[in-house]
Formats: C-alpha cells, structure tokens, sequence
C-alpha cells in the first residue's frame, strides 16, 4: 500500500486564532496546487467560524521558496494549465485581502517570489531581524506573480519597486520595516510566537469593528469620495454593534473594555 502524503499545511487553533504553518521541507515550503488549494480551504474555514485572527507561518527555518517549479503546469498541459494553477494562486491572494479575519504572517529565514506576494497581501507582517524578502522573476525569464507587481509600486513607489521587479534585489526585513512592508522586526526564531501573542490580541479585541476596518483599509486606493462614502456605512455600522456598545461603557466605567 502507497503511503499516505503528508499534509502540507498543519492547522492548530484556539480561542480565535488559527495558524496555518506550511509544511514542505524537503521543498522549502515551495507552493504547490495542493497546499494552496489547502490554504484556500483553511482560510475560509476561519472565517465561516468567524476567528479573529489567521496565523500564517513557514516555521523556525524560512517561510517559502515560492512557486514549487517542478509542480508546475507547462505547455503540455495544454494552453489553459498554466493559467489555472496562476488563478488558484490570484484567489488565495484575494481571500487573504477580502477575508474580514487579520492574517498575520510570520517570516523566517525567506519569502522569496509569490510567497512575497502572499506576505504581501497580509495585514500584519512579523519578520526575523535576519529574514530577507525577493522576486527573482526576472533572472528566471518569468513575470512576476502572485499580486507581487501589484503590491510593490504601490507601497515603494515605481523606481524602488523596479530594484526588486527587474533587478531581483533583496530586500531584508529591517529596509522592509523601514519601507512599511514589515509591521514588526523580531529576534531569529522566535517571528511565529511573537505573530501568535498578536493574534491572541486581535482574539481579545473588537472582531467586527475591525473587520470593518480591514475592509477601509483596503479600499485606499478608491477615489477620495468613494472611500468617504465607504467610511460612511462602516462607521455607522460599527457604531451600532457591541463592540461599540462596550467600548462606551468601559470607557464610562474607567476599566478595560471585555469584547466578545
């Protein structure tokens, strides 16, 4: 009888949070159609349990290689393959973004190609002092993916951005943290526990307002009045919620507020 294969992703979860930790060793947590239509399915779990917070973490060593190459469709797979595997990457990278959960990421060692990508399109971003970030796409012949080329003119500006598209510089986690791309630079190996003790405190926190909120934030580069009038509606909304209704009184009261 074939053994069988492990699971790629493993999934722990308690108290609102759920991390999801790629599990790929022997190919550097490269992605692959299985773990990323893995992540896909966890990444809607936790949002039908309504969990405040996803976890998303490589481990102690690195967090991705990116694409698993020889997982890859090719021309023989027909003039169609290629673009299916890509379009299972596009939803993961959407559902990330559109999900009302925080993803917090946790980056060791590497997040190279459309695993910067995926870190990318997180909300919050912990990396080790000695992890370092890449989209080597173009020395490969290949266009970036995953959201890369979205995302990076977009928070360094196009001449920055064109050191890493074209030119496949590094970029290491304390220039990323000075860029606005990593929210918090932390000790080697300990990047996974310090994205958990934030996670445990969106947990405790007001999950709907800042859902609502995650939802602003992305709508940043809607027009002016569009995004005012999206404001608008979420305002009112959170204002209207439980949340609200114990931040008031906690702050009425001069004690910490108790969300649930």
């Amino acid at each position: 009888m074939t053994p069988a294969p492990e699971d790629p992703l493993t999934v722990d979860g308690s108290a609102g949070v759920t991390t999801l930790r790629l599990q790929r060793p022997h190919r550097r947590n490269a992605l692959d159609h299985t773990l990323l239509e893995r992540l896909l399915s966890e990444l809607g779990a936790a949002a039908r349990r309504g969990d405040a917070a996803v976890v998303l973490t490589g481990g102690d060593s690195y967090f991705s290689s990116g694409g698993d190459v020889g997982s890859m469709p090719s021309a023989a797979d027909g003039l169609f393959g290629p673009a299916s595997r890509l379009a299972l990457v596009h939803e993961v990278v959407e559902t990330i973004v559109r999900t009302d959960v925080v993803v917090v990421a946790a980056v060791e060692g590497y997040a190279v190609g459309a695993a910067w990508g995926l870190v990318l399109s997180c909300d919050l971003v912990v990396a080790a002092d000695d992890a370092f970030f890449a989209a080597p796409f173009a020395a490969r012949g290949l266009t970036a993916d995953a959201g890369t080329a979205y995302h990076l003119p977009r928070r360094l500006g196009p001449q920055r951005a064109a050191r890493h598209l074209l030119l496949g510089e590094r970029l290491s986690a304390p220039a990323a943290a000075d860029a606005g791309l990593v929210s918090e630079v932390v000790p080697a190996g300990t990047a996974t526990a310090r994205a958990g003790e934030i996670a445990a405190r969106l947990a405790a926190g007001p999950r709907e307002s800042n859902a609502l909120t995650k939802r602003l934030a992305a709508r940043t580069h809607a027009g002016l009045a569009d995004f005012l009038a999206s404001e608008r509606v979420a305002v009112a909304l959170a204002g209207q919620g439980p949340d609200a209704a114990e931040g008031r009184a906690a702050f009425t009261e001069r004690r910490e507020p108790r969300f649930t």
